[in-house]
């Protein structure tokens, strides 16, 4: 009788198949939570202020809220929202991010808030947030953005809150904005703009859609009796360098918009920000 032969090892596609679903077994819903973290509720995991490098893994598949802020993360895994595609809630504020990957948020389908303030980030691509369709609210204040690509927003069809206050910014193009229907919060403020026809094209776009923008903010308006608008000035006082940069007052205004807008939109502003009482 001839001995059994011993079984052939796993080929290299097999063994990948047998690495996954391994991988999948240990995610399984109710695993429990990662080491340092605490799990309030069965679809929450908070890891915050630990001082983490890197994103902490595994967590349950069934993940729904992730609470990551303050810690020294530098990096979003590519594959992250593949596994984790139940995520609604992620507050990765206070940590190192310094770019996003175009693809990072693949499988995000069911991502509503996404905080990623107090980071490290300089630029947003075209499509930084591409498959992240049902965001609600977006923020990305607090970070160190002198660039922002005209179709970074694009697919955000759902998008109501959109923080972007101190920042670097000295221009933003008005078609990330208008990308946005269902924007109705607008964080602006903080920027160190610069007078030029790229902001005033932005300026008389937030004029036109102020009250689709009713949300408020305490102590930045734009208007005295219009919906408010967080770009950064102060209802009743002049533009000041501490909110514009190098737009000093309404009449730096007035110069810098002249060449820029046609003569009856320009005059059209001219009387409703003197209205609102810029001018005095």
């Amino acid at each position: 009788m001839r001995p059994r032969a011993a079984p052939r090892a796993p080929t290299g596609a097999a063994a990948a198949a047998l690495g996954l679903f391994s991988f999948l077994l240990l995610l399984r819903p109710g695993h429990a939570c990662p080491a340092g973290c605490a799990c309030t509720d069965p679809h929450t995991v908070d890891c915050r202020d630990r001082g983490l490098p890197s994103v902490p893994d595994p967590f349950p598949l069934d993940v729904r809220k992730l609470l990551v802020a303050g810690n020294r993360i530098q990096h979003i895994p590519e594959d992250f929202f593949i596994f984790y595609g139940d995520l609604v809630y992620l507050d990765f504020r206070n940590n190192s991010l310094r770019s996003l990957e175009e693809g990072t948020f693949s499988g995000s389908a069911k991502l509503a808030f996404l905080d990623l303030s107090y980071n490290n980030l300089t630029q947003l691509g075209a499509g930084a947030f591409r498959s992240a369709g049902r965001l609600v609210k977006l923020s990305l204040a607090n970070n160190n953005l002198a660039g922002v690509h005209e179709a970074a927003f694009e697919t955000l069809e759902s998008l109501q809150v959109l923080e972007l206050n101190d920042n670097n910014l000295r221009s933003l193009s008005v078609a990330a904005l208008a990308a946005l229907p269902a924007l109705r919060t607008l964080r602006l403020d903080g920027n160190p703009w610069l007078c030029d026809c790229d902001f005033a094209h932005l300026f008389s776009w937030l004029q036109e859609n102020v009250s689709k923008l009713p949300k408020v903010a305490p102590g930045v308006i734009l208007a005295r009796s219009q919906p408010e608008l967080f770009l950064g000035l102060s209802s009743g006082r002049r533009v000041g360098r501490d909110t514009f940069g190098i737009l000093w007052n309404f009449w730096a205004l007035l110069l810098c918009f002249s060449p820029c807008l046609p003569p009856t939109r320009f005059g059209t502003w001219v009387s409703q920000i003197v209205s609102w009482g810029f001018g005095s």
